[in-house]
């Protein structure tokens, strides 16, 4: 019989309950392993307590399941305490070998109560499975929005509808071999010159490593805050983010603690000198094949210039400059989001992957 309890995440894994939270890290991996085959989306257990780490924009708490002793289940919930003060992201992990013992649903309404004593009511949540781009060999769920699917019959799925969630938004995940780029580094710069050539009389890009310029910080700041409302939604209850100067140089630290290095690119109207777009990539010092394609956004009043496709092919060039270990990249897009998913295609992104994004709302 599993025991549930509370697993405070230290400041430290020399503290008493680090060796808890790397038993904790080691299942989030086995379970990232399970579902790609493959360990690019593990993290050692230093880096996974520093993203954990409770800060003024990000509280989490920890819950672990025990069989004799040992941490065979996690359930991480993420409680937003400047912003979205309503809803808590619910992420759980179990051994494949602990399947199918109720554990995730006893994790589950773990959580669940966890953020009733916290005052939330939405609980948001993600699932994946791996596939390709072939067709579905089995039933599949579809959102309201009708885009993208989930199969039916993944046990998250089941999981879910039985939990009283409702499938809101599928996301396809991608990834970019860069030895498979056509025509290389020239190919990209060519798409390169050729987005530019469209934007740039009005456009001009700035880019930076790890560290945003203090001129440009407030601006960056409001990208970043409407990136969490911009894009495709679905169904979910998602309120605008609280991001200011601060909070910037709040993410860069943690980051910087967690091994990673960041490279940036914006695109800034010269009229105005406004920053009206930016993207982001990152990867682990503990993983420098491994890049992730985090946010892409241009501004309403600014698209149609194809400054989408400008920011990433220069940030992509950067990547094969700056990261020459770099060997792939992955992004997640809602399929609803057919302009980026277009911008990935034709820099060579494929699909690996879907996600179903969840939500409930209790009582």
């Amino acid at each position: 019989m599993t025991a549930i309890s509370l697993l405070r995440v230290p400041a430290t894994l020399a503290e008493p309950e680090g060796d808890d939270f790397a038993q904790s890290a080691r299942v989030s991996d086995a379970v990232e392993r399970a579902i790609w085959g493959h360990d690019d989306h593990g993290m050692d257990p230093a880096e996974r307590l520093a993203r954990d780490q409770p800060t003024a924009d990000r509280g989490f708490v920890l819950g672990v399941a025990r069989d004799r002793g040992r941490i065979v289940a996690n359930v991480g919930i993420g409680i937003p305490p400047r912003d979205n003060l309503r809803s808590a992201v619910v992420q759980i992990e179990v051994l494949p070998s602990y399947r199918r013992q109720g554990i995730a649903t006893a994790l589950l309404a773990f959580a669940e109560q966890e953020m009733a004593d916290r005052g939330r009511s939405i609980a948001m949540a993600w699932s994946e499975v791996r596939v390709d781009d072939g067709p579905e060999a089995g039933p599949v769920l579809v959102p309201a929005s009708g885009a993208g699917s989930f199969p039916a019959t993944d046990p998250s799925a089941i999981l879910a509808l039985r939990s009283g969630f409702e499938l809101v938004q599928v996301d396809r995940q991608s990834v970019l071999h860069l030895a498979d780029v056509q025509g290389g580094r020239d190919g990209i710069a060519r798409q390169e010159r050729e987005a530019r050539a469209v934007g740039s009389g009005d456009y001009d890009l700035v880019g930076w490593t790890d560290s945003c310029p203090e001129d440009l910080i407030d601006d960056y700041s409001l990208l970043r805050q409407r990136m969490s409302t911009d894009p495709p939604l679905g169904g979910f209850a998602q309120e605008e983010e609280a991001w200011d100067a601060d909070r910037i140089r709040r993410e860069e630290d943690r980051a910087r603690m967690a091994g990673a290095e960041t490279l940036v690119c914006a695109v800034r109207h010269t009229a105005s000198g406004q920053l009206v777009g930016h993207t982001i990539l990152d990867r682990s010092e503990a993983k420098p094949a491994v890049v992730y394609q985090e946010d892409t956004l241009v501004l309403g009043g600014h698209r149609g210039h194809r400054l989408g496709l400008w920011l990433k092919a220069a940030n992509l060039r950067r990547v094969l400059d700056e990261w020459p270990t770099a060997q792939r990249i992955y992004t997640w897009n809602a399929e609803e989001n057919s302009h980026m998913l277009d911008v990935n295609v034709a820099l060579g992104f494929r699909p690996s992957g879907r996600t179903a994004g969840w939500q409930k709302t209790l009582g």
